[in-house]
């Protein structure tokens, strides 16, 4: 049996642990703090801690709603919702059934065509994006959203931490559900999907965050402006002279709210998700 830690030892964990917090906190204080203040504030405070305490101007939300005024910001962050929801939607569907059929099925080569998927892991996105560029032009994809839809659907690494979910789910299971008549496809939607949460949790929040953050591939594919995403139409602020830092720190504040509440409401399973994904045969 574990020895149950005493009264000041864990007063001192949760300090450090609080302390540790605050510092990953920092940037995100500084960025909120920073929206209700104009540019002068901002660099007059940037090097003392005045620049975490608010400093509020007599029209506290002016930075909102310039940021509203300039850019259509709340309809960009609708057209990233929309194209988002799809894709992990699909990608939850498509990533694990693969990640079932390496974890339970048997079929020629399986363990070698693992093992590529794995080394596609290693390749930097970057290198690929242009051929990838090349066939969705040729598919005449440029342009809209399934452009962005189609290459985002399939990924190496969620495959890998669906399969690692499935190998630490006893086997007895499904044989018993087997043994009823069950098919593996309704063992599969039946029985493992609700016993994965977790894992699905993790996806969920993962590729919703890296997502919502991508510029590089929007930007190659949509040229509409009325079609660009959340990140296409935040980097306009830059392109505004004089660029008014305010206004940009109450950008990023609203389109990292969906991302905070998205975490808050997962994060139980997401914990789950990443402790039960080690390594397994």
């Amino acid at each position: 049996m574990q020895k149950r830690m005493s009264v000041p030892k864990k007063i001192i964990n949760y300090i450090v642990l609080i302390i540790i917090a605050l510092v990953f906190m920092f940037p995100l204080i500084w960025m909120v703090v920073s929206s209700f203040k104009n540019d002068v504030q901002i660099f007059t405070d940037i090097s003392s801690m005045k620049a975490f305490v608010p400093t509020f101007m007599e029209d506290i939300f002016i930075n909102y709603k310039q940021v509203v005024q300039k850019l259509p910001l709340l309809q960009a962050m609708l057209h990233s919702f929309g194209y988002i929801s799809v894709i992990i939607l699909i990608s939850l569907i498509v990533n694990s059934m693969a990640g079932y059929a390496f974890a339970r099925l048997k079929f020629p080569k399986k363990n070698l065509i693992f093992s590529i998927i794995l080394a596609v892991m290693i390749i930097p996105a970057q290198t690929v994006m242009l051929p990838q560029f090349s066939i969705i032009y040729k598919m005449g994809f440029t342009n809209s959203y399934m452009g962005l839809i189609l290459p985002a659907i399939a990924s190496p690494m969620y495959i890998f931490l669906f399969r690692q979910q499935f190998l630490g789910i006893p086997e007895s299971i499904e044989e018993a559900a087997k043994l009823d008549g069950a098919s593996q496809v309704r063992i599969f939607f039946q029985l493992i999907v609700p016993l994965a949460k977790p894992i699905y949790a993790t996806v969920i929040i993962l590729q919703f965050i890296a997502l919502w953050n991508d510029f590089v591939w929007p930007v190659m594919v949509i040229s509409d402006t009325s079609k660009q995403t959340v990140q296409m139409a935040l980097s306009s602020l830059f392109n505004i002279k004089p660029v008014n830092y305010g206004n940009v720190m109450a950008g990023l504040t609203i389109v990292t709210i969906p991302v905070l509440i998205l975490f808050l409401a997962l994060q139980k399973y997401y914990v789950a998700g990443v402790a039960s994904t080690g390594a397994k045969n």
